[in-house]
C-alpha cells in the first residue's frame, strides 16, 4: 500500500538521526550534516553531508524514479563544484545520491552511467525507525501508567510523616506494621509522586523538596487525610510535569480522558472511560481483562478525585471547575515539553 507523506517529513527524520542516513546509503560510518535546503543557482538541494573525505549530495523523493531527477541532481553537483572552485565550499569529491521509492534495474543502470547513486528506500521504514528510536518521542510514548495497588493518595501519609523520625526502610517497617509488600508499594508510590528520593533495595529514604512541602501542609487535625494544601501542591506538580513518572502521567491522562469524552456525553459513563483510558494511555493490551482495566481506571480516577480534579458516582464521572482549568493548563505544558524536545530539528 502506497504511503502518502510529504518529503519534508522524511527529511526531518533523516536529519534527526544520521544513523538512518548511514543505513539507507549503506555507509561504513555516520555522515555529518552540513546543510539542509541549500539555495543554489539551479535550485534548492535537499541535504549535503560530509562523509570521510567526500561530500554527499542527497536529493530525496517520496515517489518513483523519473529521468529529470537526474538532471536536477547533476545541476546541483555542477553548482557545488563551482562553489569549490571559488572557495565557497570545502573541497572533496562530490557523490550525488538520488533516493526514490521505486526504480527499475534499467533506471538504476541509467543513473550509474550518469554518475548518480540511485537508492530505493521505503518511507514507512524510516517513520517506524524514527518512532521507535528517537529519544524525545520515546519519552512521550513509552511512559505509561502503572498499577501499584494503592487506591488513594492519602494512604502514603503515615509513612511519609514517619520520615521525620527515621530514614530507614527497616525501621519504617516496624513503625508502620503490615506486610513488607504493602510498605514497598507505598514507598514506590511516593517515589512515583516524587515525594521521596529512593533507590530499590536500599535502606535509605529521603524526602524531596516537594515531599518536605507536602509534610508541612499536612492536616494537623486529621493527618491521615489529604489536606486542601497538599492536594493543590500535587495538582500543580502534575500539571507542570505530566511526563514526570508513570503515576503522574496516569493522573494527568485520566482527567484528560474525561475531558475528551465529555464532548460526546456528560457526565461521562464509567464504562466509556474504562475503554478510552486504556487506549489513550497505551495500556489496552497490558490491562487485558475487564477487571484489570476497571481497577486501573478506578484507581487513577480516585487519585484525580483526591486532587479535586474529578468527582464521581459509581457509574459516572464529572469534571470539577478545577479539573477544567487543570486540563487546559496541562495541555499547554505538555505541548511546550514536546516542542522543546523537538528543537533538534
Amino acid at each position: 500500500m502506497k504511503l502518502e507523506v510529504r518529503e519534508s517529513q522524511i527529511e526531518d527524520a533523516l536529519v534527526s538521526a544520521s544513523v538512518l542516513t548511514r543505513r539507507i546509503l549503506n555507509l561504513e560510518d555516520e555522515p555529518r550534516l552540513l546543510v539542509r535546503q541549500m539555495f543554489l543557482p539551479s535550485g534548492r538541494l535537499d541535504l549535503l553531508y560530509a562523509y570521510q573525505a567526500k561530500l554527499l549530495l542527497i536529493e530525496l523523493k517520496v515517489v518513483e524514479f523519473r529521468g529529470d531527477y537526474l538532471d536536477q541532481l547533476l545541476s546541483y553537483k555542477t553548482d557545488l563544484t563551482e562553489y569549490q572552485r571559488i572557495g565557497k565550499l570545502l573541497h572533496g569529491d562530490i557523490d550525488p545520491y538520488l533516493l526514490c521509492t521505486e526504480a527499475t534495474s534499467s533506471e538504476e543502470s541509467l543513473a550509474t552511467q550518469r554518475g548518480v547513486n540511485l537508492t530505493r528506500y521505503d518511507p514507512k521504514e524510516i517513520l517506524d525507525f524514527f518512532y521507535e528510536n528517537f529519544k524525545p518521542i520515546a519519552l512521550f510514548t513509552e511512559t505509561k501508567p502503572i498499577d501499584i495497588g494503592i487506591w488513594n493518595l492519602h494512604l502514603v501519609n503515615e509513612f511519609i510523616y514517619l520520615l521525620e523520625r527515621t530514614n530507614s526502610v527497616a525501621q519504617l517497617r516496624g513503625l508502620v506494621g503490615g506486610s513488607q509488600k504493602t510498605l514497598y508499594n507505598k514507598i514506590k508510590f511516593a517515589f512515583e509522586l516524587r515525594l521521596i528520593s529512593w533507590l530499590p533495595n536500599q535502606d535509605s529514604i529521603v524526602l524531596t523538596e516537594l515531599g518536605k512541602q507536602y509534610v508541612i501542609y499536612k492536616d494537623k487535625v486529621l493527618p491521615e487525610r489529604l489536606s486542601d494544601e497538599q492536594a493543590e501542591l500535587l495538582r500543580k506538580f502534575v500539571m507542570k510535569n505530566p511526563y514526570e513518572s508513570p503515576v503522574v502521567l496516569g493522573i494527568a491522562a485520566v482527567v484528560e480522558s474525561v475531558f475528551s469524552l465529555s464532548k460526546n456525553t456528560y457526565p461521562v459513563p464509567m464504562k466509556h472511560l474504562i475503554e478510552y483510558f486504556a487506549l489513550d494511555t497505551g495500556k489496552y493490551f497490558d490491562w487485558q481483562t475487564p477487571k484489570a482495566k476497571f481497577n486501573a481506571t478506578r484507581m487513577y480516577s480516585n487519585y484525580a478525585v483526591d486532587l479535586g480534579l474529578l468527582a464521581k458516582t459509581e457509574n459516572t464521572i464529572y469534571l470539577t471547575p478545577e479539573g477544567f482549568r487543570f486540563t487546559v493548563q496541562m495541555q499547554m505544558h505538555k505541548n511546550l515539553k514536546m516542542v522543546e524536545s523537538l528543537r533538534v530539528f
